[in-house]
């Protein structure tokens, strides 16, 4: 991936603007690379720029860019991204981690949503969004540091759509302990409020849960040989984003 956008960059500072020509047109000319255009989204401060998602064809990836209207010049985006304007910068946040998502996971997301989809509901935390325009299928460990801070993103997630949420218990006996008590205090919780109460309650790095039963803990581990792994989910958080 760091390759790709390399080269992506390299294109950006070479580009001739005497002779522009369309992006994907040009960045096959320059790098050999095939790339189809799969999203374009105009940025409100400058009436002169837009945001481009783009494929590459060979390898699978998605990269994130700003170009101009004449499409003559190209600057990918990777992590960092300033503007004053508060529209501009919400929406090319939220692009990138859709793409980050995407890229670190389309490899392996058809094997884990068959997974997903041969799980008891009762493992599933579904919680219902602002809008159904996508759905979150997020794999997640209370003790993984990376998860916790996800959670704290989670009224963000579901402005955007949708979240079904996998807790794993995979991180020891501690985060089984948690993902055990999980399975059970969500059986009788009603609603989504209860539900996020639950979740923020276990991955509160403060709490510590009651040593789960042997019939319970078994049903954890299950969970996480279904779901983690070589070709499946190879680290938490792990987040597929579909649109519906």
């Amino acid at each position: 991936m760091k390759k790709k956008i390399a080269a992506f960059i390299a294109l950006s500072l070479s580009v001739n603007l005497a002779n522009a020509s369309k992006i994907t047109d040009m960045i096959q000319k320059q790098t050999g690379q095939a790339t189809t255009i799969l999203k374009e989204q105009a940025l409100s401060q400058d009436s002169n720029l837009k945001l481009l998602t783009l494929k590459d064809s060979s390898s699978g990836y998605k990269v994130l860019a700003v170009t101009n209207k004449q499409e003559s010049i190209f600057l990918p985006i990777t992590q960092a991204f300033f503007t004053n304007n508060d529209k501009d910068r919400e929406l090319v946040v939220q692009e990138f981690q859709s793409i980050t998502n995407y890229n670190m996971t389309f490899k392996t997301q058809a094997a884990v949503k068959k997974e997903i989809a041969k799980l008891p509901q009762e493992y599933i935390v579904s919680l219902k969004g602002k809008t159904s325009k996508k759905v979150f299928y997020i794999i997640s460990d209370p003790l993984c540091p990376h998860c916790q801070e996800e959670l704290k993103h989670l009224d963000e997630r579901l402005k955007q759509g949708d979240v079904k949420m996998i807790p794993v218990g995979g991180m020891g006996v501690e985060s089984a302990n948690k993902v055990a008590e999980l399975y059970e205090k969500l059986k009788t919780a009603k609603t989504d409020s209860e539900k996020i109460a639950l979740l923020k309650k276990a991955y509160d790095t403060n709490y510590k849960a009651p040593t789960a039963k042997d019939a319970t803990r078994t049903k954890v581990q299950e969970v996480v040989r279904s779901l983690m792994g070589k070709g499946k989910a190879e680290g938490t958080p792990y987040i597929i984003e579909e649109d519906l």
